[in-house]
């Protein structure tokens, strides 16, 4: 079944005769505990600035309307003070009508519940329209990071990165608390100036002019602070980055000892954040200063207008009403300036989202499946380089891999190994060129249904916080004896015998607890479990002894599985089918093992020599 929202509640939806049924407390009853919720994406099109907004507030126009007719209600309602105000002390009591006095008390009494009842009303729209921002808007940044190509994490920083994922969250506090204190603000704002007039149009638009000074001079700092509180942020993203590299990094600052140097290169962020922070302090304290002074020297220059050139205009109780429809009025508008303030906070992490928004996805809808690969691969006239003004790292190279075989990829270091393994897999986009999978050119497929067929091994691969079985399995449903399996063909299985929680055992992030080539034989492991026809290794094998290593090739070849392996070691590159040799971008040899070992003037024959010297 599927529970939809529709007509202001949850309806089941019964897929074998496509009955709706109202979800009432018996029919909740009958549900499971657990369901499958989705979600709505981002458009794969790079949004304007204010897409991000409209899109999660999509669904809340009946709650803005209400919180906008409770808020309407509310100030309508609100006018009923600075009325009976007048009333009360102007006439009421000079004439010493108790009973009328007591009267207006209950209804003052009456429109104060009244108006509670409108907030809570008001206040619980809010709470709709924020959690439905709040789910949709995060889920739906969430998914955009997750699908962005890994060109674009590498132009971001780590503190910025988190912000984008998390600054949803704190964007939904901030508007919240910004539409809580702007929309009311806004309706009294407009009931109690329109009463102003009825009393008297010079002195109301004396009062609109005092009102548009005071909230000229919260706009303008304001707009101060936002500038602040952009650098602000930006180095708080900074800041975060480098305590995430020093934490990463902290058995290496201990081994060379510099910790304190460490230090000092966080205390400058530290202080730089802490000085824009005091800045912005300082702003808001001054917009604060402001705001309680103001009040009361305009209510003093309206009492000498009064008692002056307007004399005559308002007797007592109208100058009474007046003045608390004024100072309603004036407050309001501060308020709403106020929480230009907040919107200054809001400004720079909105911001923080839009270069997730405005990148396009790895994976678009365009694409065509692969469908089951067999293996082939082929590179065509390859180059690629990381910048128009660099030198190439890849230049021009060709080669092909038939279903099942097994081809070595060597060269001196900085040859451009990891980076054609990079294209391989669809890290990077090549310049020129086409990488092609049983034909089919990687560009024009779904690269996240190419690589679900692939197994990899880079060589800077990570293992994660977490069980041994997780690192294997990952969010694939294996069972234990596949993971067994899999650290059998790893030659990992022993080794977590001898563990007393064997595939059980906890992990750190990092998993320091292991060898470097227990992490290698895992990382295999993690490979090797959805038995895939295409591999590939960088330097995958590089910590293991040779009876591990002749264990993992025996693994693999019993696969019949495609493998690319990037190694330096002659243990594993003599086991290959055929060997392409890369040098300075471009591939200067390729042929069976023996074929290049003969060629005494080759680059082969010479990385042979150096590495048996």
């Amino acid at each position: 079944v599927a529970l939809v929202w529709r007509r202001r509640r949850y309806h089941v939806l019964d897929a074998a005769d496509g009955d709706w049924v109202p979800v009432t407390r018996a029919v909740a009853g009958t549900l499971e505990n657990r369901a499958t919720m989705f979600y709505p994406a981002l458009p794969e099109q790079p949004g304007k600035k204010r897409a991000l907004l409209r899109f999660g507030m999509r669904g809340s126009m009946p709650d803005v309307l209400v919180l906008l007719a409770c808020g309407l209600a509310a100030a309508l309602l609100g006018l009923a003070v600075p009325i009976l105000t007048g009333k009360v002390l102007g006439v009421f009591v000079p004439q010493g009508d108790r009973v009328l006095v007591s009267q207006l008390c209950v209804v003052l009494i009456a429109s104060a519940g009244l108006a509670a009842v409108l907030s809570a009303v008001q206040n619980l729209s809010l709470l709709r329209v924020e959690g439905r921002f709040e789910a949709v808007a995060q889920a739906a940044v969430w998914d955009r990071l997750l699908r962005l190509p890994t060109t674009f994490f590498a132009s971001m920083s780590s503190g910025s990165l988190s912000s984008a994922a998390l600054g949803i969250s704190a964007l939904r506090e901030i508007l919240g608390g910004v539409t809580a204190m702007f929309v009311p603000a806004c309706l009294i704002f407009l009931v109690n100036l329109g009463l102003l007039f009825v009393y008297s149009v010079p002195l109301a638009l004396l009062a609109a002019l005092l009102a548009v000074v005071g909230g000229a001079f919260c706009a303008i700092t304001g707009l101060r602070q936002m500038r602040w509180q952009r650098e602000l942020v930006a180095e708080e993203h900074r800041l975060s980055g480098k305590m995430f590299q020093l934490l990463s990094g902290l058995p290496k600052l201990r081994v060379a000892a510099a910790e304190d140097r460490a230090f000092g290169f966080w205390a400058m962020g530290f202080a730089r954040g802490r000085e824009l922070s005091v800045r912005t302090r300082r702003l808001q304290n001054a917009v604060t200063v402001f705001n309680s002074g103001y009040l009361l020297a305009c209510t003093l220059l309206l009492f000498a207008m009064v008692t002056g050139p307007a004399s005559g205009q308002l007797d007592t109780g109208d100058f009474l009403s007046f003045n608390v429809a004024f100072a309603l009025m004036l407050g309001s508008i501060l308020q709403m300036t106020a929480s230009i303030t907040m919107v200054a906070a809001a400004v720079p992490l909105y911001e923080g989202v839009q270069p997730v928004l405005a990148e396009l996805p790895e994976v678009l809808e365009s694409k065509q499946p692969p469908g089951d690969l067999y293996g082939g691969i082929e590179v065509s006239r390859l180059s690629f380089r990381y910048q128009e003004d660099t030198p190439p790292v890849l230049d021009d190279v060709s080669l092909r891999a038939r279903p099942g075989e097994f081809v070595a990829i060597v060269g001196p270091t900085g040859c451009g190994k990891s980076t054609l393994l990079r294209m391989l897999i669809g890290f990077e986009q090549p310049t020129s060129g086409s990488v092609l999978y049983d034909g089919q050119d990687l560009s024009s497929l779904d690269v996240a249904a190419v690589r679900r067929q692939f197994g990899v091994v880079l060589q800077n691969g990570q293992l994660f916080a977490g069980s041994v079985l997780h690192n294997i399995c990952g969010l694939r449903n294996y069972t234990l004896d596949e993971a067994w399996e899999a650290a059998e063909m790893a030659g990992l299985d022993q080794d977590l015998g001898r563990m007393p929680m064997g595939m059980h055992t906890v992990l750190s992030d990092g998993a320091v607890t292991l060898s470097a080539g227990q992490r290698q034989r895992l990382m295999i492991a993690r490979a090797l479990i959805g038995r895939p026809r295409i591999l590939f290794f960088d330097e995958a094998t590089s910590a293991l002894d040779n009876r591990t290593q002749e264990v993992v090739t025996q693994s693999t070849r019993r696969l019949n599985a495609t493998r690319i392996i990037i190694a330096h070691r002659l243990s594993t590159v003599m086991q290959a089918d055929r060997i392409v040799v890369l040098d300075a971008g471009r591939v200067v040899q390729s042929g069976p093992p023996d074929q290049l070992l003969a060629d005494e003037d080759g680059l082969f024959y010479n990385l042979v020599q150096r590495q048996m010297a």
